[in-house]
């Protein structure tokens, strides 16, 4: 993925849906773009919609599950727009320089790949790891180092 990429994210619609069921559609779409991005470290502009037929350029049949005279994949478009700015949401993670937190998401999918080695976590997994085992650890590395001054 690079700044100016569009991403897409897509749901199959019956056009009898009611309104609200359609704003839930819509909301998953977006949704899914979002996480997406936010997996890769991307700000994505505003998100468009459009509506293709089966068959369409890019467009598979529909599901058979999907039936009706007014299907359509309601597809959702969003423009790759920056970096997002590394940020944390929790004060243990926050209060941490740069360097530091490198070293420690370094560390944690060090430890991460010894029990799950087909597995690679994300900055924001890794964050959330530090951020609920960090506190903790901290306390116990000042206990160690305080009895070892005594």
């Amino acid at each position: 993925m690079r700044i100016g990429d569009v991403i897409e994210s897509a749901i199959w619609i019956t056009g009898d849906e009611a309104p609200a069921l359609r704003e839930q559609y819509k909301n998953d779409v977006c949704r899914a773009i979002d996480d997406l991005c936010a997996e890769h470290g991307f700000e994505h502009g505003p998100v468009q919609f459009i509506e293709k037929l089966p068959g369409s350029n890019r467009v598979p049949p529909a599901p058979d599950h999907v039936q009706g005279s007014r299907v359509r994949l309601l597809v959702a478009e969003a423009s790759l727009v920056g970096v997002s700015v590394a940020t944390s949401h929790g004060s243990f993670v926050a209060n941490l320089e740069k360097k530091d937190l490198e070293r420690l998401r370094t560390i944690t999918r060090r430890a991460w790949a010894k029990t799950h080695p087909d597995d690679v976590l994300t900055d924001k997994q890794c964050d959330d790891y530090i951020e609920e085992l960090g506190p903790d650890t901290a306390v116990d590395m000042i206990r160690a180092q305080f009895h070892t001054l005594q």
